[in-house]
């Protein structure tokens, strides 16, 4: 019984230990962070395709050539200040390829120094800007790369973890009709036995437009119980 009295009382105060060590030494978030855009009451959003074990993220969309701005709220936890060497903010693109290991590769990244050293004590609110930032290239989260832009603030700290916090938005852009985008056949079968031909209306889509075609049965004298048609997206990495 002396075991069974004493076990609780162990697990709880080494709990408290390793708790007052967190505080202690710094460990643990000593700060929580938010990152909101402008105008996210008229702005389009949409969920971010997720993989399976991630949630699914309700993001922003701009076009490439609107600027980025918004205010970033940083609050220290319980209320007790903490110190930093900086304060700055980044605007960042992103390509990560996840095949057989992750790549990640920055593109466009552009900084802005928000606070010189100091300290946060209380809730701070500060403003970002980016005007003139080129987005040329559209979001896209595929199976194996994924092309992603964010907004990083960090507070920089000497002798303790960095606080960092990151927000995405999604990129989309306009671009012009191709000049050329004819309608293509192919062709498949089998010598004397089987000659099927596939119309499409056009050579080249969008993701997310409407394909369609027709389907000719030249020659047939095989005995074919069903057919089924589906459209297969391939990621080409390299």
């Amino acid at each position: 019984e002396r075991v069974q009295i004493w076990l609780p009382l162990l697990s709880s105060v080494s709990f408290l230990m390793a708790k007052a060590v967190k505080k202690l030494f710094g460990f643990g978030p000593v700060a929580t962070v938010s990152i909101e855009f402008n105008d996210m009451d008229t702005r389009r959003v949409i969920d971010m395709p997720a993989k399976d074990d991630e949630e699914v993220q309700r993001v922003p969309v701009f076009r490439g050539e609107e600027a980025i701005s918004g205010r970033i709220v940083i609050t220290p936890v319980d209320g007790k200040r903490f110190e930093h060497t900086g304060i700055k903010v980044e605007l960042i693109g992103q390509i990560v390829l996840s095949y057989e290991r992750v790549e990640k590769q920055d593109f466009t990244p552009v900084v802005r120094q928000l606070e010189p050293a100091g300290e946060v004590s209380s809730e701070r609110v500060l403003e970002f800007d980016f005007p003139t930032v080129d987005k040329q290239f559209d979001s896209y989260a595929g199976l194996n790369a994924q092309l992603r832009y964010f907004v990083r603030v960090t507070a920089v700290r000497s002798y303790a973890s960095n606080v960092v916090h990151e927000q995405e938005f999604w990129v989309e852009n306009d671009f012009p009709e191709p000049e050329s985008n004819n309608g293509i056949k192919t062709e498949v079968g089998i010598e004397d036995f089987l000659h099927i031909e596939f119309e499409y209306d056009r050579s080249k889509y969008l993701l997310n437009d409407v394909v369609l075609g027709k389907v000719y049965f030249i020659l047939t004298r095989l005995k074919i119980k069903h057919m089924e048609l589906a459209v297969v997206r391939r990621e080409s990495i390299g």
